[in-house]
């Protein structure tokens, strides 16, 4: 046998050798693979089913952006059963059920472990008009959403931008709302009320006296505009004897007095 021979001989053990030392490595890495995976879920699930991680009353619901609903009044639109783990917690279901509440346009629901609690952040609808509909008495915002009075208590501070009254307010009317309000505040006629109870006679009560505009139309920006040219009637008639403003036409605009 060549000493060449014996070279090989030697080499194919030290790679046969290696080739086993590499096994062994690969399946100690196994392992402790499987023991560092299982550890962490273990870790993991402990973590879920720990007692502390429960939202156990409404204590544990906390309330920002409010300022016209009470925090009491918004935890009890929240539709949750206590105790519960705040990972089983629907987030996104109870932010959609709570958005549908009139009183709220924004809703944002975060969860947080230490303390364990949930944080609403909401957006108020801002009320800025009082109203009657055949739903009963009520509130409007400036985008027509109706708001039941039953959200809000009496000494509510509703920081409207004029002292504006909506009779007879219902849905249909909510596409005409945004004109009507944007027009109400850029009229130099101090607009009251809003009269929509007989749908074929709009009726304004303002600073000049009762307006009637008969059915809503797109005539309305005209009607307005007429009634400022009026502004300076009552200083040669007598308010006393003025009945109504009819507007109508707002081309031939009249005023309906007492004999």
């Amino acid at each position: 046998m060549t000493n060449s021979t014996l070279v090989n001989i030697d080499s194919l053990k030290s790679q046969r050798e290696a080739l086993r030392t590499q096994r062994r490595l690969k399946a100690w890495q196994g392992v402790w693979r499987f023991l560092a995976l299982s550890g962490m879920l273990g870790g993991l699930m402990w973590m879920v089913t720990w007692p502390h991680w429960l939202i156990r009353d409404q204590s544990q619901i906390k309330i920002a952006g409010n300022y016209l609903l009470s925090q009491q009044q918004i935890r009890e639109l929240l539709q949750v059963s206590y105790p519960q783990p705040i990972w089983e917690l629907p987030l996104h279901q109870l932010t959609e059920e709570l958005k549908a509440e009139p009183p709220l346009k924004d809703v944002y629901l975060t969860r947080q472990l230490l303390p364990t609690q949930v944080t609403i952040t909401v957006k108020e609808r801002q009320p800025i008009a009082k109203a009657t509909s055949s739903q009963g008495a009520g509130y409007l915002d400036a985008n027509g959403v109706w708001i039941p009075a039953q959200f809000y208590h009496e000494d509510t501070q509703l920081e409207k931008a004029q002292d504006l009254t909506v009779l007879g307010f219902e849905p249909q009317y909510r596409s005409h709302w945004l004109e009507v309000y944007q027009l109400i505040l850029q009229s130099p006629i101090k607009i009251k009320t809003v009269d929509w109870r007989n749908p074929s006679n709009l009726i304004l009560k303002t600073d000049l006296g009762t307006v009637h505009c008969g059915p809503y139309s797109d005539r309305f920006p005209q009607q307005l505009q007429a009634l400022a040219k009026m502004k300076q009637l009552p200083s040669r008639v007598s308010a006393q004897r003025i009945v109504y403003f009819d507007l109508t036409n707002p081309q031939s605009p009249f005023v309906r007095l007492k004999p």
